[in-house]
């Protein structure tokens, strides 16, 4: 397995650049947040994840999200419900944030800025032009914590064109990169991603990151698992359920013959890959053909391994499918559908992103603060191979936090020393 760039410690604690990152999941049932160190600027930067929580979204937020985002909404409470939703989710993630900052012992003060990836509020027109609003309220969360905020990260990509991800690409090569090998990073989420990770350290290793969503993952699982046990089970623990069951050869393919595969890359889509429209199907074809649900849940480890290594092989030469394959996501508890991935990729190095010391679960929220970072260096992190933007720009919208914080960041930009403030200044 090739070994992560090594964090190079600083001589002193003052050359290390601290930010911290929040990260909502795309349906609005999670957040995490984690702090990150970085010595150095720009691509050349080391980074280091130094800590990191999670929680649930409460559930009254999230019947918020669900009226906001689901079929029907009234346009007439549509304001309404929105800006309760950026209150409550707000009020969340600035909670989150404290918990942190407590966990790992940072003051505010130490704290750069912190980056905010939310689901936010997508609309494609008639001509297919998105457009894209923040879901957090970055100027409540600015006075909440006093920290300086970088949100709306998608909005400048979109201008260009893109689809405004996926955004954390970058900052996952700039946390996994190696000098010696190529690496594909397998995202088994309940939407499938990879993203292929070059090898070397500038920006024409960087130009040359591909990501995109596979389609269906743990999603297409859980449906299935919920059907089977009656709604007791949520997910297939460890993939026993779907090992009882025998593949369906005709289900698999009429799956991988769905429309959706042939969609043109760059791929992805905000929300992930809605697995309901398979599920259906599969359960009206099971209907005549008899099948199980056992076996629908086994066809359904085959068809999300197959899609993986197919999309893969479409993209890149057969000799990347014999090096580092590193593996993060709910699926990666699936002990079948990582022996299926297996099978068909038999010369990969397989391994979880715990293996090599990072959390998978807070991940996504670091790479939000690498974003931020980013942001604060002004270096693009839109590949157009990535988001099919016609050109790369620096993303996110900068909201100041207390004066104290604001002054601090003025101070580290511009590479002068904080003077000496009279108290009331601070008020």
């Amino acid at each position: 397995m090739a070994t992560v760039l090594p964090f190079e410690s600083a001589p002193t604690v003052d050359d290390r650049r601290w930010v911290a990152g929040l990260h909502v999941s795309s349906h609005c049932r999670r957040v995490s947040a984690a702090a990150v160190a970085a010595v150095g600027r720009g691509l050349d930067v080391r980074l280091k994840i130094s800590g990191g929580v999670t929680s649930v979204v409460p559930e009254e937020v999230v019947g918020l999200f669900d009226h906001i985002t689901g079929p029907g909404v009234d346009n007439r409470s549509l304001a309404q419900r929105v800006a309760k939703v950026k209150t409550a989710l707000t009020a969340v993630l600035a909670d989150l944030l404290a918990d942190l900052l407590a966990k790992t012992g940072l003051g505010a003060g130490r704290v750069l800025a912190v980056g905010v990836l939310d689901p936010g509020l997508w609309n494609t027109d008639e001509d297919g032009l998105r457009t894209y609003w923040e879901l957090s309220d970055a100027a409540r969360l600015a006075e909440l914590t006093g920290l300086n905020v970088i949100d709306a990260f998608p909005a400048r990509d979109i201008t260009r064109g893109g689809l405004g991800g996926p955004l954390t690409a970058l900052p996952q090569w700039l946390f996994l990169r190696s000098v010696q090998r190529d690496q594909i990073l397998l995202d088994l989420g309940r939407t499938s991603r990879w993203t292929w990770l070059p090898a070397g350290m500038g920006a024409s290793s960087a130009g040359r990151i591909v990501s995109f969503d596979i389609g269906p993952g743990t999603g297409l699982l859980d449906q299935l698992t919920r059907r089977l046990s009656g709604g007791k089970h949520t997910f297939d623990h460890g993939g026993r359920l779907g090992v009882q069951g025998g593949k369906v050869a005709e289900l698999v393919e009429h799956w991988l013959s769905n429309p959706y595969f042939a969609t043109s890359l760059p791929r992805w889509n905000p929300y992930g890959v809605d697995a309901t429209a398979f599920f259906h199907d599969a359960m009206e074809q099971a209907v005549d053909a008899g099948w199980s649900v056992r076996d629908m849940l086994c066809s359904a480890a085959h068809f999300i391994a197959e899609a993986t290594v197919r999309t893969i092989r479409g993209v890149l030469p057969e000799r990347c499918l014999s090096g580092p394959v590193l593996v993060c996501g709910g699926g990666q508890h699936n002990g079948m559908l990582l022996r299926e991935i297996g099978i068909r990729m038999p010369k990969a190095e397989l391994a979880r992103l715990s293996e090599i010391g990072i959390a998978d679960e807070t991940f996504d929220a670091a790479s939000a603060g690498v974003l931020a970072l980013l942001h604060l260096d002004q270096l693009p992190a839109n590949p157009p191979a990535v988001t099919g933007a016609d050109l790369c720009r620096v993303l996110g919208r900068l909201t100041p936090g207390s004066p104290q914080n604001w002054q601090r960041l003025l101070n580290e930009l511009t590479g002068t020393t904080a003077a000496v403030r009279p108290l009331r200044s601070a008020l």
